[in-house]
């Protein structure tokens, strides 16, 4: 802060501040003092010079002056006397006005280190708060992340099972439609064979006597015969009518399907003709018993074939259900999995507010150890300024020699010794206390460092995990969100850069350049358009006039 007064005083008046110090310290500009009437003593800024004169040549012109004035009447003594009581007031104006601004300074100084102290207090502070929230945003991060692969692990194992189970459902269903299509015409084919034995059967039930208990015939059929009491004769007639019936009902069919069927019909008509009726007599009672059994067979066989039909719907049945199940379970992983996302997109958009932090914290962390190469830089200057003070009581040593003639300002002249020493010893203090307050900084900004870089570090491998779980998602940063981010650290940027003050104002221009592209000759002109935020007359009100 001190560094940055001196410089602007330096480039405002052309002066050194240390030199013009030591220089109204050891009386030099009193070389130049005029003795006019009118002279005025508000301001040391009244009275300049270049340091290099001494008592030895004030006192001629002090002689020459007065002579002029009194018309060489006084004598050597009165012209000593006036002197040194000039002289006297003249250092009793300065002591008292420079002892105030080395109060003013001193006050000032001790605020800013005091707000410097606080600020870099608040930063750490936040910085530790930050490095802690990061580090649980990171395990929460993680642990979610473990999570969202654990689901998605048994998501792919749930669609495989669903996978396998939509295979062997679908050749379920292959299975069950082509058992179906033999099942219909098998069963098609035993009833045909059911209808043939039937009319088998009706022929052998009208073959059998009448007292026998099978036997039956149809009334028209009954009709037909007329009993002659030979019993192979009623049987022959009663064969012959069933079968005339039959042949009768055939050949309806026939006369049905003929318009289908012309080219069977010829065959029909011989089969008719050809027909062996006493070798199917014979045989019609063996096939009939062949028959009964095959139908049984076959309607055990239709009844398992229906069970394993209503196996296969059951079974079909649970395999939709638990399709559905797992349809459903796969569709609320997929909100899970969305919920993570949304989730971690937002771990991401605190992840770059925290960066924009770590950026102000370096900013911050910069301006601070400027202020320690400032510190460093007051250092050595109250080195000089001692160096000088001791140049100082050596020249009041040689000043006491010279102005032996003074006695009785020996005792005022040891005075100022004492309080010149006093101030050295002050000084010293000051220097001790200064140094004592550059190891406190150093040591912060070591540990801040350290902070700094454990903060990298876990930023870092935060970003290398956030990178790998958006390679694993494929979800990147949109444009619109890097226009956001930027936009945001623009208009932070900004406000620092507004209601900063103008050293710190003058570090953000190149940030503020960057950000806004702009070339080298725009940057210069943004510097040269900033306003001065600090002057001489917030420090040295006499100056100005």
């Amino acid at each position: 802060m001190f560094a940055s007064l001196k410089s602007k005083i330096k480039e405002e008046t052309g002066s050194d501040i240390s030199k013009i110090t030591s220089s109204w310290r050891s009386g030099a500009f009193l070389g130049r003092i005029t003795l006019r009437d009118d002279s005025s003593t508000s301001s040391p800024s009244s009275s300049g010079g270049h340091g290099d004169s001494t008592s030895d040549s004030i006192s001629p012109q002090l002689e020459s002056y007065l002579s002029e004035r009194t018309g060489g009447k006084n004598d050597q003594a009165v012209l000593q006397q006036q002197y040194s009581s000039q002289l006297e007031a003249k250092l009793r104006e300065r002591d008292t006005y420079w002892e105030q601004k080395i109060e003013e300074l001193k006050l000032s100084l001790a605020s800013v280190q005091g707000e410097e102290a606080a600020a870099a207090q608040a930063v750490a502070r936040t910085a530790q708060a930050e490095a802690a929230k990061a580090s649980t945003e990171r395990d929460a991060a993680k642990r979610l992340v473990t999570e969202l692969k654990t689901q998605l692990a048994a998501a792919e194992r749930a669609q495989n099972t669903l996978d396998a189970l939509n295979e062997e459902l679908e050749q379920s269903r292959r299975e069950w439609a082509r058992e179906r299509a033999e099942l219909s015409g098998a069963l098609s084919a035993a009833e045909a064979r059911a209808a043939d034995l039937a009319d088998r059967l009706a022929l052998v039930a009208a073959a059998l006597p009448p007292d026998h208990p099978h036997h039956h015939m149809h009334d028209d059929d009954k009709r037909e015969v007329t009993p002659t009491g030979c019993a192979d004769y009623d049987r022959v007639c009663r064969e012959r009518a069933v079968l005339t019936r039959q042949l009768q009902e055939a050949k309806m069919a026939l006369a049905d399907v003929k318009t289908s069927w012309s080219g069977q019909i010829a065959s029909l008509e011989t089969q008719e003709k050809t027909m062996d009726f006493e070798s199917r007599i014979q045989s019609l009672s063996d096939e009939n018993k062949e028959l009964a059994e095959e139908l049984e067979n076959e309607r055990t066989l239709v009844k398992i074939l229906r069970e394993k039909v209503d196996k296969s719907n059951l079974m079909c049945d649970e395999s939709k259900a638990e399709v559905n199940h797992l349809n459903s379970m796969v569709t609320e992983m997929q909100h899970d999995f969305l919920d993570m996302q949304r989730k971690f997109d937002k771990e991401k958009r605190e992840k770059d507010e925290a960066l924009l932090r770590n950026a102000h914290m370096s900013q911050s962390i910069e301006m601070s150890q400027c202020n320690v190469r400032y510190q460093e830089t007051e250092i050595s200057e109250l080195k000089a300024k001692i160096k000088e003070l001791d140049a100082l009581i050596a020249q009041h040593k040689e000043n006491q020699a010279a102005c032996m003639l003074i006695k009785e300002n020996e005792v005022a002249r040891k005075k100022e010794i004492e309080d010149l020493k006093k101030r050295i010893d002050e000084l010293i203090e000051n220097e001790t206390a200064l140094k004592k307050t550059i190891q406190d900084l150093e040591t912060e900004i070591c540990d801040k460092n350290k902070k700094i870089k454990t903060l990298d570090n876990r930023i870092s491998d935060m970003k290398k995990t956030l990178q790998r779980e958006l390679q694993s998602s494929k979800s990147d940063l949109t444009s619109a969100e890097e226009q956001d981010i930027s936009r945001r650290y623009l208009k932070h940027v900004v406000l620092r850069f507004l209601t900063a003050r103008e050293l710190e104002a003058r570090q953000l221009t190149r940030a503020l350049a960057a950000l806004l592209r702009l070339s080298a000759h725009e940057e210069q002109l943004l510097r040269a358009a900033l306003p001065p935020r600090t002057g001489l007359a917030a420090w040295f009100p006499s100056l100005n006039t």
